[in-house]
């Protein structure tokens, strides 16, 4: 019987320093998604760069952090 195994991650996104952007970044991007929710946008790129590299969000709380898991090869 195989068992799997999982890494996990939080990340908080609660801000676009804490997604790694540099405050001339988050200007840039917020000139760039002016007519939408620029922070929205930002949080959806950034989720969906984790999961290309294959995490899987399984909750979020009401501080912005996101858990993550992904499966680890035994």
């Amino acid at each position: 019987m195989s068992h799997k195994k999982w890494e996990y991650k939080i990340v908080d996104h609660s801000n676009s320093t804490s997604m790694g952007y540099s405050n001339p970044e988050t200007e840039d991007f917020k000139e760039k998604h002016k007519e939408e929710n620029w922070k929205l946008v930002m949080m959806n790129i950034e989720i969906n760069k984790l999961g290309q590299d294959g995490w899987e969000m399984v909750g979020i709380n009401d501080n912005n952090e996101i858990y993550f898991k992904r499966e680890v090869s035994i």
